[in-house]
């Protein structure tokens, strides 16, 4: 039986297993949080009929949401789980912040979102602290399909970050793709570089200011391959969304220099100057000098040009 804790944080496996022996009334119901801990977006969910409150975490609400079986598997192969939720429709918004389940989920907001599941146990109906939960699964949600009524997660086990060929008898991270968490420095930057969104931007075109370095100007092309991530701050219209760089550009407005980034796919509709700030990184894993990486070689992008 996997370890019991309750919402004190106590391992209470031994009683719970000694209470299910007992012949009691079982009551089961599964938990799920979506997204960070710490993050207001979060999704904080359950199947139970009413709120239920495990302490050690929080209070999950209750939602028309299910689950796929849970594989067990010795080794390191990557298993998923199926998850399907049901949230009650809202209008198409024009900015992120504001925009509903379904919306947010056709745009790819919650793409590699952390997922975590779990099984409560409780001695008495809607009482998830005494007895607390069992972790059922962790992983990152890989896919998102939406269909009418609901939309369906396949979460990856968070093992798929060692899913790649290794040496015999090794199970260490020792695959430099592997070591990829989400951003790299830029070619040429000792950081992650930071921008503001300027007037002018489209959907697909976007006129930056450096702010970190300090209105710093790439070279031209030098980001092609890396991605560009919009900072969920107050107000941002794309907060969480991203997009993979085509090709970057110096250009002037007004007298004044500013990086072009020119996007593979369009953004659902266009930023807003003064809110939405952006970070850029680097192409993953690693960044050769002439803009290639491991794997993928540098070539112009013959689709558009700034």
């Amino acid at each position: 039986m996997k370890s019991v804790i309750n919402g004190l944080g106590v391992d209470v496996t031994t009683t719970v297993l000694t209470w299910l022996k007992s012949g009691q009334n079982i009551r089961l119901a599964t938990l799920y949080l979506i997204g960070e801990r710490d993050d207001p977006e979060a999704l904080w969910l359950t199947d139970w009929e009413s709120p239920l409150l495990w302490s050690l975490y929080g209070t999950f609400y209750p939602a028309v949401i299910k689950r796929g079986n849970v594989s067990t598997k010795i080794g390191l192969e990557v298993t998923t789980l199926e998850i399907t939720w049901s949230p009650a429709p809202v209008a198409p918004m024009l900015s992120m912040q504001t925009a509903g389940p379904y919306q947010r989920a056709v745009y790819g907001y919650y793409d590699n979102w952390p997922v975590r599941v779990w099984t409560v146990y409780m001695p008495s109906a809607g009482d998830a602290d005494t007895y607390g939960c069992s972790e059922l699964f962790g992983g990152r949600i890989g896919t998102t399909i939406v269909d009418r009524g609901e939309i369906r997660f396949t979460v990856n086990s968070f093992l798929d970050v060692i899913n790649l060929d290794m040496p015999t008898q090794t199970i260490e991270i020792s695959n430099p793709m592997a070591s990829f968490v989400g951003a790299t420095n830029a070619p040429g930057v000792g950081r992650i570089p930071q921008f503001n969104i300027i007037a002018g931007s489209t959907t697909n075109l976007l006129i930056c200011q450096c702010i970190d370095p300090l209105n710093n100007i790439f070279t031209d092309d030098i980001l092609h391959n890396g991605f560009v991530v919009f900072q969920p701050t107050v107000n941002a219209t794309l907060g969480k969304l991203w997009s993979a760089i085509q090709n970057n550009r110096k250009t002037t407005i007004g007298g004044t220099d500013y990086n072009a980034i020119l996007l593979y796919t369009a953004l659902p509709f266009a930023p807003t100057p003064g809110v939405d700030t952006i970070y850029v990184s680097g192409a993953a894993p690693i960044n050769r000098a002439d803009g290639s990486y491991i794997g993928f070689p540098y070539v112009p992008c013959p689709e558009q040009s700034l």
